[in-house]
């Protein structure tokens, strides 16, 4: 690099530090002037305040005529405050108040237009459990939305959307047009819109000569909503309420925030894609095309002790900003049930509307379906299952029933290997070989030479201790995916089948009001028949696999304990959904019924011949595999590690 280059380049550096330095130098200023104006004001207010409040004063001491004039000069500084903030939109502080409503087959949503914002929300194919009435998201009691933005008046104050009004320009059932017009030709329009048969409400932002109606590009977002309670059960639904959001190119965290940020707050650094106020089974969600990048998402419990207890769960709000960089910029609401095939089907369509092209914005991952493996179960296994059963418009009892048998199905070679396994142990137990080890290290401390040993003469008869694990294995990660997806599956919500009117919540068998010490706080005052049924059913297979397993009978505590498990599930799954217990009821019963056959289809006689055939003619080390392979491995270990003690001490002593 020659002398001219080097020059160059520090010339360059030098006025781009300059101009940043003068820009930001401009800004500063042009804030510092802001904030001056807006301290004159103030100060100009509160004297103007204490003047109209002496005049008010002396009211009872002025005639009537003095009283007009009072009133008039009232009206005229009122009026010349209100010129003052408002600048060019001072006429629109003053219209009518009028509701529009927009609706399809499935929603129905009001826009008033003293702050053109959406006032209310309901579902017309659902209704709330608690009262049986249709479902409402929210109403202008529990949820307010409002637009901020720098205005053109003396004082350069921010605009609230919610002290102006809009007149309709053009509306229909399924769209309308809102302005708020400048006395200088600006204009600000809301345009919302919705499609047939739809959850998805478009949301326009079109600001026509955007300079002539703030003196800034940067807008201010407010939303906040008490989240009302829909179903029967507090604690559960409360459980699965959160505040869901997602960041460009990432994927979604779900996030109740108070129990993972102080003050239950999120500040936002970096670019929003969505963020969700959701319920249980409902979401009210806002997606733009990462327009969003700073302020902050909070949310609070509202505890049920407290008056609005009984009918809001939490309280959310979104304080967020973004830049009106065009003219105008699109935004898309979703007000509608947590289903996950539909916000999946959406996610594409939603993402084309706010300018985001084919983009996968993961709407669906609002729902929580477990950690990673388990949700890979959920989203894989579970779910195409059971939407294509569902498909056939089977009650949803059958459902899970099907289920339940294909699962069992699809285990059933490895639970036969286990049973094979256990029969083995059983039947090596009553052999002299093993008989005579046991008499000959009686004594405690003679424990882990005696297991050696016998793990060696277990590996001779072909007999597996850890033959039961891989079934085991297999199974759990099923298990807990149900246990996410049943209390999440909005298809369950108030489908009945036998005595449960609604499989996505408890079916309470016996109630109670009086309130019980401890009693109230494991069962929640009521005690549920499915769950019952589960319980009683896994009291019974655990006595079955107890006298399946003889080994575990030299084990009090162990065996005391296998008993004690299902009186502990009774008081956690109790207030869960009663298809969640109802499928461990499925699950245990056929696991009973496979206990059975697999028995009475057992030789244990030939098992007994195959093992006395392997203690003559014993595997060699490298042909195990599996867990016996495992287990081998371990001994060889093991007698490696006492060699080498022994050689260490050895030398010591030398």
């Amino acid at each position: 690099m020659n002398k001219n280059s080097i020059i160059g380049i520090l010339l360059l550096f030098i006025l781009m530090m300059g101009m940043t330095w003068y820009n930001g130098k401009d800004a500063a200023e042009k804030e510092q002037a802001r904030r001056e104006l807006i301290a004159k004001r103030n100060a100009e207010n509160e004297a103007e305040q204490k003047r109209l409040a002496e005049l008010k004063a002396m009211n009872d001491t002025l005639s009537e005529s003095q009283k007009d004039s009072l009133r008039l000069a009232v009206a005229v500084q009122d009026s010349l405050n209100t010129v003052k903030k408002f600048g060019p939109l001072a006429s629109a502080t003053v219209g009518e108040e009028q509701t529009v409503t927009l609706e399809n087959e499935v929603l129905r949503l009001n826009v008033n237009t003293y702050g053109g914002m959406i006032e209310s929300v309901s579902l017309k194919e659902y209704i709330n459990n608690i009262d049986s009435t249709e479902l409402q998201l929210f109403d202008a009691r529990n949820n307010s939305m409002s637009l901020l933005f720098e205005g053109r008046g003396q004082y350069r104050d921010d605009i609230s959307t919610d002290d102006l009004y809009f007149q309709i320009v053009n509306q229909s059932d399924s769209s309308v047009t809102l302005r708020v017009n400048t006395e200088d030709g600006g204009m600000l329009d809301f345009v919302y819109s919705l499609s047939s048969n739809s959850y998805v409400v478009g949301f326009d932002i079109d600001t026509h000569d955007r300079q002539l109606l703030s003196n800034d590009s940067r807008f201010n977002l407010k939303w906040n909503q008490k989240l009302r309670r829909t179903e029967v059960g507090r604690d559960f639904e409360d459980r699965y309420s959160s505040l869901y959001y997602r960041f460009a190119g990432e994927s979604p965290d779900d996030d109740d925030l108070e129990s993972t940020t102080d003050n239950g707050v999120k500040a936002i650094n970096g670019f929003l894609t969505w963020f969700n106020f959701k319920n249980q089974f409902f979401s009210s969600m806002l997606v733009s095309r990462n327009l969003f990048r700073d302020g902050e998402l909070r949310t609070s419990t509202i505890e049920e002790e407290s008056r609005e207890g009984s009918i809001y769960l939490k309280e959310y709000g979104a304080n967020l900003y973004f830049d009106m960089a065009n003219q105008k910029e699109s935004f898309c609401f979703f007000f509608g049930p947590n289903n996950y095939p539909l916000l999946d089907e959406i996610s594409e369509e939603v993402a084309m509307k706010v300018g985001l092209g084919d983009e996968d914005i993961e709407l669906e991952h609002t729902i929580y379906l477990g950690w990673p493996i388990v949700r890979w179960v959920n989203r894989f296994i579970v779910l195409p299952f059971f939407h294509w059963l569902d498909s056939y418009a089977l009650n949803y009892g059958l459902i899970i029933l099907l289920m339940t048998l294909l699962i069992k199905l699809i285990t059933m070679p490895f639970t036969y290997k286990s049973f094979v396994s256990s029969a083995k142990m059983r039947i090596a137990q009553q052999m002299p070989e093993v008989q005579a080890l046991n008499a000959k290290y009686p004594n405690q401390e003679d424990a882990m030479k005696k297991q050696q040993e016998m793990m060696a003469l277990y590996g001779r008869m072909g007999v597996n201790q850890m033959g039961g694990c891989l079934p085991m294995l297999l199974q759990w990660p099923v298990l807990i995916a149900l246990f996410y997806f049943f209390p999440t599956s909005i298809e369950l919500r108030g489908q009945s089948f036998l005595w449960a009117h609604d499989l996505s919540t408890y079916d309470a068998i016996i109630t109670w009001d009086n309130y019980i010490p401890v009693v109230d706080w494991i069962f929640h005052q009521h005690i549920s028949l499915f769950c019952l049924l589960m319980t009683a059913t896994n009291i019974f297979y655990t006595w079955l696999m107890q006298k399946q397993n003889p080994s575990q009978q030299a084990m009090p505590g162990m065996k005391a304990m296998m008993y004690l498990m299902p009186l502990m599930f009774l008081a956690i799954l109790n207030n869960y959904s009663a298809g969640l217990s109802y499928y461990y009821f499925l699950s245990t019963l056929f696991g009973i019924i496979q206990t059975y056959a697999i028995r009475y289809s057992m030789d244990e006689s030939k098992i007994l011949n195959q093992m006395k055939y392997n203690m003559t003619h014993p595997k060699q080390k490298k042909e195990m595999s599996g867990c016996a392979g495992l287990a081998a491995k371990a001994q060889e270990m093991q007698k490696l590690q006492k060699q080498q003690m022994k050689e260490q001490a050895r030398k010591q002593y030398r």
